[in-house]
């Protein structure tokens, strides 16, 4: 029997590819657009974009307890233990979720499910380090115990279009997003313990580039190996121009750079926008 096994919610966007060489089994948010039900893992990007466009209502929902149960039942049939990395539980219901599926368990202590204070590319940074991690012959404490060394040492931070998508679904202050669109500045937002809080704003890319600079020299350590996590949703652009600087300033870092934002997300934060994470 293989050690360790993980579940993901369908927030942590990783190429399928990925998925199925690494035997990572995902449990499906949900999106109600207007008044149908989809799960997120058959919807898309385009699908919100487009659907938007229309002037259509979202609502986004996590997980039956149920779902995660059937996932931890089925890893546990060829794994000793299952990890579990989701959203924040400052965030979504989906964090409960997972928690009461474990709970329903014959022996609940099989499963591991991580505090991540973190979402989306964010998870997908950790998923990164623990994939890293499990290839080594650890305890299941040592496990344990770097991947909360990541969590601790972890930040997020994002600019999107505008905010008020993050508004309307109850993430931020009406004020500041207002602020933010009437002045058509960047807004910046970081996760700090599991909640969004918008920061600073900013009128340029390149004010925006050296104040999340500032923020990761706060919040590391020098001679450190940084690992940087960068993701873009239609904004291309400047998602090139901020992995160009991260690779000028940080030339030993480990950079991944995706494009994978999914739709709860995408309702979320709007259309276009990028961010980064990193954890050492």
């Amino acid at each position: 029997m293989k050690k360790y096994g993980l579940v993901i919610d369908s927030t942590v966007y990783l190429p399928k590819d990925l998925l199925k060489q690494e035997d990572i089994k995902v449990v499906s948010l949900h999106v109600t657009i207007d008044e149908e039900t989809y799960q997120e893992v058959d919807l898309t990007r385009e699908d919100i974009i487009e659907h938007r466009k229309q002037g259509a209502k979202f609502q986004t929902s996590a997980p039956a307890p149920g779902a995660f149960l059937q996932a931890y039942e089925t890893m546990l049939k060829e794994y000793e233990h299952v990890f579990v990395i989701g959203l924040s539980k400052e965030l979504s219901g989906t964090f409960q979720s997972s928690l009461l599926a474990k709970n329903m368990l014959d022996d609940p202590d099989k499963v591991v499910i991580l505090d991540t204070m973190s979402s989306a590319y964010g998870n997908e940074l950790l998923v990164r380090k623990f994939l890293e991690a499990r290839k080594k012959d650890l305890s299941l404490g040592e496990l344990k115990k770097i991947m909360q060394n990541y969590i601790d040492h972890h930040t997020l931070m994002f600019t999107c279009e505008n905010l008020f998508s993050l508004v309307s679904g109850g993430r931020l202050s009406g004020t500041r997003a207002m602020i933010g669109t009437v002045l058509r500045v960047k807004p910046i937002i970081e996760m700090k313990k599991g909640k969004l809080l918008h920061v600073k704003s900013e009128r340029t890319y390149q004010k925006v580039f050296s104040f999340l600079k500032e923020r990761i020299e706060a919040t590391t350590e020098k001679g450190q190996e940084l690992t940087f996590y960068l993701t873009h949703t239609n904004s291309a652009k400047s998602g090139d121009l901020l992995k160009d600087f991260l690779k000028k300033t940080y030339p030993t870092a480990s950079i991944f750079y995706t494009d994978l934002l999914g739709p709860v997300m995408t309702v979320h934060v709007g259309n276009k926008g990028f961010g980064l994470a990193w954890t050492y």
